[in-house]
């Protein structure tokens, strides 16, 4: 089956599920549809008053997703469910691309070496014949095999039960999801022209606006666009301090689409959508379950002031084990996905508030990492997400209780929460210890 139709295949699903959830919602207390969408339609029903999305109590996002779902209440009001639902399917095709991008330019530096190394030695027939092959041949290229994986793990997200529920309930994360990974193809795109890292600059600012997440791949993105490896940290530095042209442009472009969005709405919307979009995810304290380790903590602490110092330990871990993965992956154009993928993870399972619909946040990178991990064995493949989905199962059972039953299962909620904690610690464990470079592109 082509991978057209397998597009095709996934967006029905996704409309079956649209439809399913209007009428869940119809019959059912458990609603289908997330909250946050209503709240987001509510916002673009005071933009479309010309007020500002920020009357409506709790609208914490930026205004651009108010204006995304307009059509909500011009139109149909799933159609923003419609929309979300577009963006989904855009990642499982850039998901596809970029590994395309990453065989070919594995595929190009490979032969290039070939060559190189041919000149030195005339007398090697079988790099002979490989100098005639190269030269003969379009280096864009690809044996079926690699497009062919590239399709696989496409297929991996578009066909992600979990993805297409978050979507399709009406959650906005794909859009920022997309825009990653939009910055994530113009930065590896084998021309590496000063264009394209200005456009890749462009897209990860916007990400950063619709979502604060993406900063945390900032230092990896402009490491990753440099020619050489660094083992020190004195040469990291001086590698910041003094960039090359292309880190000019990343950050040019960066500085830019952030800027320009930011002061745009400022004007527009004053200090509150400073505070409301940016400002309150910093300080934010969630009393209501959710994964976090800290969730139970922040519950018994309600009536209390955040200190400085709780922040600082709250926010340390996940800060020093970001700027190990970026140093340890992030300065290699070959491993940047797998990299990104690792802080991501962190972020989300170190993160004060843990929601089911920040696990796209590095579910849409894990699919650019699946072919590095050949050597992970049949039974690792099967216990990891075993283990993850059992362990937020085990905390979803105590918090249906609390949330539609009203028993008190607080003390519980939180032992899972530990215990969903330590299965992404040592999932990610097992990921880093079978992660092999290797599996890029090999010469037959």
């Amino acid at each position: 089956m082509s991978f057209k139709k397998h597009l095709i295949i996934s967006t029905l699903i996704r409309v079956f599920l649209i439809y399913y959830g209007e009428v869940q919602d119809s019959l059912s207390d458990v609603q289908y549809t997330d909250v946050d969408y209503r709240v987001v339609t509510d916002g673009a029903n005071h933009v479309l008053a010309l007020g500002s999305p920020f009357k409506r109590h709790t609208y914490r996002y930026t205004p651009l997703l108010a204006y995304l779902v307009l059509p909500n209440l011009l139109v149909h009001p799933s159609f923003g469910k419609f929309i979300f639902s577009l963006f989904d399917i855009l990642i499982g095709v850039l998901i596809k691309w970029i590994l395309l991008n990453c065989y070919r330019s594995n595929k190009i530096s490979i032969e290039t070496k070939l060559l190189k190394l041919e000149t030195l030695n005339n007398r090697n027939k079988y790099l002979i014949k490989r100098k005639n092959e190269i030269l003969n041949s379009n280096n864009e290229a690809l044996p079926p095999k690699y497009i062919r994986m590239a399709e696989i793990s496409a297929y991996c997200w578009l066909y992600n039960p979990l993805t297409m529920i978050i979507a399709t309930r009406g959650n906005g994360d794909c859009v920022s999801c997309s825009l990653v990974l939009l910055s994530i193809y113009f930065l590896l795109k084998n021309e590496q022209t000063i264009v394209q890292y200005f456009v890749a600059g462009l897209f990860l600012g916007l990400s950063i606006h619709f979502r604060l997440y993406p900063i945390g791949f900032c230092l990896a993105f402009y490491l990753a666009t440099q020619n050489r490896t660094l083992e020190k940290w004195h040469d990291i530095v001086r590698s910041i301090l003094k960039p090359n042209p292309k880190q000019i442009a990343l950050v040019l472009g960066t500085v830019i689409a952030l800027g320009s969005t930011t002061a745009l709405f400022y004007w527009l919307y004053g200090y509150q959508f400073i505070y409301e979009s940016m400002l309150y995810h910093l300080v934010r304290k969630d009393t209501r379950h959710n994964f976090s380790l800290y969730f139970y903590l922040q519950y018994l602490s309600s009536t209390f002031d955040v200190t400085v110092l709780e922040k600082v330990l709250t926010f340390l871990p996940q800060l020093i084990l970001i700027l190990m993965l970026t140093v340890r992956y992030g300065q290699h154009r070959q491993t940047l996905a797998f990299g990104l993928f690792a802080i991501a993870f962190v972020m989300v399972t170190y993160n004060p508030v843990v929601t089911s619909q920040y696990f796209v946040w590095f579910l849409s990178l894990l699919p650019l990492c699946v072919k590095n991990f050949r050597n992970i064995g049949i039974r690792k493949a099967v216990f990891i997400p075993v283990m993850w989905f059992i362990s937020q199962g085990g905390w979803l059972l105590p918090a249906y209780l609390l949330e539609f039953k009203g028993w008190n299962t607080f003390e519980f909620i939180w032992i899972q929460s530990i215990v969903f904690f330590f299965s992404n610690v040592l999932i990610l464990q097992m990921l880093i210890s079978n992660y092999d470079i290797a599996y890029n592109y090999k010469i037959d």
